[in-house]
């Protein structure tokens, strides 16, 4: 027990503290200049890798937490690749500060060998990706072509490193991610009408997977992975043809569907069985495969019978389609206990669903009344999966009849909280239905804490309190038959909170920094503390893991920290002798994932009409009798300059890309401190923009004159 109250409150004090320097960069606290920040950041991750290094070295003890002071390091520099993007004013969320960020930490990964760098590198990557094809500043438009090959790059990149780190946590990320854009492939082209042949494809390519991890390599997570993903393609396919085609036939073919799947789906599960072993790993396995299954076909079959029931009838009864729930689904689920547990699962969440559709409209005695008997059963029943469903109706039902009695919506979750809370502690619940409790109870937990539900008052105060020193008391003292699931889901939801309060705006994220970062030291200090007064202290067999590596590893910080110098004694050069250039803009106001709040610019300049050709452009701009800059044309595409052009005086060549009928010239996004946002919004009509010799922009400020 001591060894893992060590290890977690110092991880405790690591993540918060880290936490805390983020939450301070975000504000933009103008006290400090812009090389003072720099230098602040830069002098944190020294601290990090310092620190790491003296418990290697010096201390010669906790080898977990000299890791893990490294890995702090390695965030750290991509919080100063996001400070110098935001002191600078360069894109908000830009796929190059995760670009940047990602070359060291995978460098760093292979090195050390560490899991967790390794996992860094690959969501970093994961985020290059996404921001480059999803640009939080600016609207990237792209061929149908260029779309499909940039989306499948992804993909097939991240194959590779699942190819090349087999049986590993990484491995286990690179699938879902090349899942993942495989799948973004055929949702952009739902959304946009392109490449349809793609379905047929990536049909023929979820065949394959499940071909190769059932026959060849026989490897059950790798199966529910693409059992996932198949199911969220029957799901939008599904839905995407009802939309097209909303009749009749199709929506008994739907049902049909449904049934098929189930169907299917036992013959398969017998044939799952001999590939899983009895114990509880292929338990588990089964109990998630008959979820996936049972999720996609409820949804279908409740979706088809509402269609149904919309075509034949103008005007139905709650209270007859609730009565068909109960005696159509729900009893024959309960009752027919010899049936198959994927069908009597299916048919109880069809039966659950619909119910939940029309609860609404239903008494609330009605509903208490059948609240109390699904009780009943949950606490009689035997049957995992049944249970499972049961707890998340009786977590549905509860809220909807609390709030139809007391019209709080407060008080509603508090029931989900309480319920799910009772469940967990006092009923003699396996191991994963009390995973499902704890999942439902901290969810209601966490959104009682949200500012964007409820108003800021003493009981939002008294449960964003309580959230934390329960979660954090549950990560603590947690010693249930020593749940590892358990502790994950307490520490997503922890992590969770933090990214929420940090987009909320009750608080000032200094304030919030302040906060985390005496929590972190309370938990540094409080832990040593523990150590040193109960004479505890861990010993690895490998005390000196940077023995070996130190050099590399030095390399690495140095020229992490000789690219930051780098790049602001260039930026600093350019805001020092580059032209001023007043230009026009309309902007919005957004928050950034790492750099705080930010405007997001819109320049006139900007829109150019259609054109052919996209890539590198130099624009040129003219000053007019304002004194603002405006569009004259374009002197070169790709390199390839206007022959035809004649310099005038004052005019100045800008580069940018361009995209169909839009340059984006990087400087689409203008920091600020916290709150000021809309303020700076609403009086916001120039920017003034430093151009280099060779093109290049720098936003400076921007102003109503």
């Amino acid at each position: 027990m001591t060894e893992r109250w060590v290890k977690t409150g110092y991880f405790m004090g690591v993540a918060l503290t880290l936490a805390s320097i983020i939450y301070f960069f975000a504000a933009n606290w103008q006290g400090f200049d812009r090389l003072t920040k720099v230098s602040l950041s830069v002098g944190f991750m020294w601290l990090f890798y310092g620190a790491s290094a003296v418990l290697a070295y010096v201390m010669k003890r906790h080898d977990f937490l000299s890791k893990w002071l490294f890995v702090a390091g390695a965030i750290g520099f991509g919080i100063t690749v996001a400070l110098v993007g935001q002191v600078y004013n360069s894109h908000a969320d830009s796929f190059w500060l995760f670009f940047i960020w990602f070359i060291p930490s995978s460098v760093l990964a292979w090195i050390t060998r560490y899991e967790p760098l390794r996992v860094l590198s690959v969501v970093l990557l994961q985020l290059t990706f996404w921001f480059y094809y999803f640009p939080s500043s600016y609207q990237a438009e792209r061929g149908e072509w260029e779309s499909f090959v940039t989306l499948f790059v992804f993909a097939l990149i991240n194959g590779i490193i699942f190819v090349l780190h087999r049986f590993t946590v990484v491995s286990y990320l690179a699938y879902v991610a090349m899942q993942g854009w495989l799948f973004v492939i055929f949702q952009i082209g739902v959304v946009y009408d392109q490449f349809p042949w793609w379905s047929y494809v990536y049909v023929l390519i979820l065949a394959g997977f499940f071909y190769y991890f059932f026959h060849i390599a026989k490897r059950r997570s790798y199966l529910l992975i693409t059992g996932m993903f198949a199911g969220a393609f029957i799901i939008v396919q599904y839905f995407r043809f009802v939309a097209e085609y909303f009749q009749e036939g199709v929506l008994l073919a739907g049902l049909l569907l449904a049934g098929g799947l189930v169907y299917g789906s036992i013959h398969f599960l017998k044939r799952l069985r001999k590939m899983s072993s009895e114990g509880a790993k292929g338990h588990a396995f089964l109990l998630a495969f008959q979820a996936i299954v049972t999720v996609v076909a409820s949804l279908i079959a409740v979706s088809s019978i509402m269609g149904l029931i919309t075509i034949w009838t103008n005007d139905f009864s709650p209270n007859l389609l609730f009565i068909l729930s109960i005696v159509g689904f729900v009893l024959p689920a309960i009752f027919l206990w010899k049936w198959n547990d994927i069908v009597r699962c299916t048919l109880l969440a069809i039966g659950y669903a619909i119910g939940v559709i029309v609860s609404s409209q239903i008494s609330t005695f009605v509903l208490v009344s059948y609240s109390t008997a699904l009780l009943f059963f949950y606490l009689k029943s035997s049957n995992v999966g049944m249970r499972i469903l049961t707890n998340i109706a009786l977590s549905v039902y509860g809220f909807i009849a609390v709030f139809d009695w007391t019209n709080e919506s407060r008080l509603s979750l508090m029931f989900v909280l309480l319920l799910n809370g009772c469940l967990y502690l006092f009923s003699g619940l396996n191991k994963y239905e009390r995973l499902s409790a704890l999942s439902l109870g901290l969810g209601a937990f966490l959104l009682l804490t949200s500012m964007d539900l409820f108003t800021v008052d003493y009981w939002y105060v008294l449960s964003n309190l309580s959230f934390v020193v329960i979660v954090v008391g549950f990560i603590f003292f947690q010693t249930k038959h020593n749940e590892r699931f358990g502790l994950g889901i307490a520490w997503f939801y922890w992590w969770l909170f933090l990214v929420l309060k940090y987009h909320e705006f009750a608080w000032d994220l200094l304030d919030k920094s302040i906060s985390l970062l005496i929590s972190g030291i309370f938990f540094l200090l409080g832990t040593a503390l523990l150590e040193k007064r109960r004479g505890f202290f861990i010993q690895t067999g490998q005390t000196n893991w940077l023995q070996q590596k130190w050099l590399s590893l030095l390399a690495v910080v140095v020229i992490q920290t000789i690219f930051i110098g780098y790049v602001v004694f260039d930026k600093e050069q350019h805001l020092q002798h580059g032209e001023v250039v007043k230009l026009q803009l309309a902007p919005v106001d957004p928050r950034s994932l790492l750099q705080g709040d930010y405007v997001r610019l819109r320049y006139e300049i900007s829109d150019v009409g259609k054109r052919d050709g996209q890539g590198n452009v130099q624009v040129i701009l003219r000053k007019d009798q304002e004194g603002v800059y405006r569009f004259a044309g374009i002197y070169s595409i790709n390199g390839m300059r206007d022959k035809q052009y004649v310099r005038q005086e004052g005019d100045v060549l800008l580069n940018g890309k361009m995209k169909g009928g839009r340059i984006i010239y990087g400087i689409e996004s203008y920091f600020v401190p916290e709150g000021t946002g809309m303020k700076v919004q609403e009086r916001a009509r120039y920017a003034y923009v430093r151009v280099s010799k060779t093109g290049d922009a720098l936003l400076e400020k921007i102003s109503d004159r």
